[in-house]
């Protein structure tokens, strides 16, 4: 996927929550809230999450 769905993906499934996003070219990272945080690599489908640094695997529920 690209930046620009990844971070469409991320903005409906948060609708309401403070998110800011970032990308090195290779991954695309976004931080909810400043507790959770979802990335995937570039060429990816699948988005994974971290809550308050603990793997919380892939994000079936935004994907």
């Amino acid at each position: 996927m690209t930046y620009k769905e990844f971070k469409q993906k991320v903005k409906k499934a948060y609708p309401e929550a403070n998110i800011s996003f970032t990308t090195n070219g290779a991954q695309y990272m976004a931080t909810v809230e400043g507790h959770l945080v979802l990335y995937t690599n570039a060429g990816s489908d699948a988005i994974y999450g971290m809550m308050n640094g603990v793997s919380i695997g892939r994000c079936l529920g935004i994907e």
